[in-house]
Parts: structure tokens; C-alpha cells; sequence
């Protein structure tokens, strides 16, 4: 009888997943270095070592640093969508289906609620929240591909809401003002999270503080919906 064999995984799939998470490790790295020292200040020198690897691993993997860079970039707007691709999703197809004012300011609620969870997420997520202030004040290689994937759209579907909300199809000059207002309020509890935390005398954005904070999206909903 033939001896019986271990089975093992093909060496070209080990090699993938091998290579996929050095690349994961230096997108990580290199998050954190553009983040605090913008594109022009970061080195590929200094993210390969914080990544531990070497300098050809980044040339093979990115080409070079703006290569590197635009990754970062793709990689937040993949992550976001991971996050809240479906209740962006749902949101879009209750706007486009003619939803009624009170499904549109229920879908904004959820929007917003969901917007906040994922810029108060954990230090991950802090470092992806300084790549995009940096870019955002410094224009960079990635400004249009983050413009066109994550920021755009996402202040597109606030402001249709809003319209949705008084009743109304297209989304004027001034629900865009206010589809940004309230975005920007939520990234206090991004990148300037500690500064928020202590104004607030918290500790932490634990369940009960995102508990609090979500009723007062509720609040800022109300306002921004009434019809006048």
C-alpha cells in the first residue's frame, strides 16, 4: 500500500498571502508616516524600516513612493466602503427609489450614526484620518482619487438626503453646505478625537458614548431637516 502524504498548501498560493501581507505591513507603515510627516516629508527609507522590510520590497510591491502613496490612498477608500458600503448602499437606493421624507431622514440618521463609528475608530483608523487631513490641506498625488472615491460621493448622498427629507428631488447649493457641516462635525471625533475627549470630560468612546452621541445626530438631523 502507498505510504499516505501530507497535503500541502501549492508553494504559489503560500507565496501570495505571504507577499499580501507585506504588502498590508507596509501600507500600515506608511499610513502613519505620510500621516505625520506628509508626502514630501516621509521617506521610503524610514516606512521600510518600520515595516521591516527592505527598500526593493516597496519597489517591487509600489514602484516607488507615490506609487506607495496612492495604495494609501486606495486602501482607505476600500476600507470605508468595507465599513459602510451598506448603509451607503441602502441610503442610495432609497434616494433613488423616491423614498418618502421620513425613510430620507431615517437613512441620513443611519448614514451619519455609521460616519461616526468609523472615524471613531480604533488607532488604525486614526492614522488613516491624518493621511486624509494631510491631504486635504496639502492637495498630494492621491487628492483626486480620494476626492472621486470617498469624498465626493459621500457629500453627494448626505446633501440628496437632506433634499429627500423636505421633499424635495435635487439637492440644492445650500444641502450641500449643510450635507458638509455635518460631516465635518463627525471628524471631531477623528483625527482630533483626544481634543474632543477631553472638552468632554471622557475617557474613552465606548458603547454609552457613542449611545450619547448618536442622539445627538438625531437632534442635528431634526434641525437640518425642518422644513421651513
Amino acid at each position: 500500500m502507498a505510504e499516505a502524504h501530507a497535503i500541502e498548501a501549492p508553494p504559489r498560493r503560500a507565496g501570495y498571502a505571504k507577499g499580501e501581507e507585506t504588502r498590508a505591513a507596509v501600507i500600515a507603515a506608511a499610513l502613519s508616516e505620510f500621516g505625520a510627516r506628509g508626502y514630501a516629508g516621509a521617506t521610503t527609507r524610514k516606512i521600510a524600516e518600520a515595516a521591516g522590510v527592505t527598500l526593493p520590497v516597496i519597489a517591487y510591491h509600489f514602484g516607488g513612493k507615490e506609487g506607495l502613496y496612492r495604495a494609501c490612498a486606495q486602501d482607505i477608500v476600500a476600507r470605508y466602503y468595507e465599513h459602510a458600503g451598506p448603509v451607503a448602499f441602502q441610503a442610495e437606493q432609497a434616494v433613488r427609489a423616491g423614498a418618502s421624507p421620513e425613510d430620507c431622514r431615517a437613512c441620513l440618521r443611519q448614514v451619519l450614526r455609521m460616519l461616526l463609528r468609523v472615524f471613531a475608530g480604533a488607532d488604525e483608523a486614526q492614522a488613516r484620518g491624518a493621511f486624509v487631513e494631510r491631504e486635504i490641506r496639502e492637495r498630494g498625488p492621491a487628492f483626486r482619487l480620494l476626492y472621486e472615491g470617498l469624498w465626493k460621493p459621500g457629500a453627494d448622498l448626505v446633501a440628496r438626503l437632506i433634499a429627500g427629507a423636505q421633499d424635495r428631488d435635487a439637492a440644492t447649493a445650500d444641502d450641500r453646505a449643510a450635507a458638509l457641516m455635518l460631516i465635518s462635525s463627525l471628524l471631531a471625533f477623528h483625527a482630533g478625537r483626544d481634543v474632543s475627549l477631553s472638552i468632554l470630560g471622557w475617557a474613552e468612546l465606548d458603547a454609552a458614548a457613542l449611545s450619547r452621541l448618536d442622539l445627538v445626530i438625531d437632534r442635528l438631523v431634526a434641525g437640518v431637516c425642518a422644513r421651513v
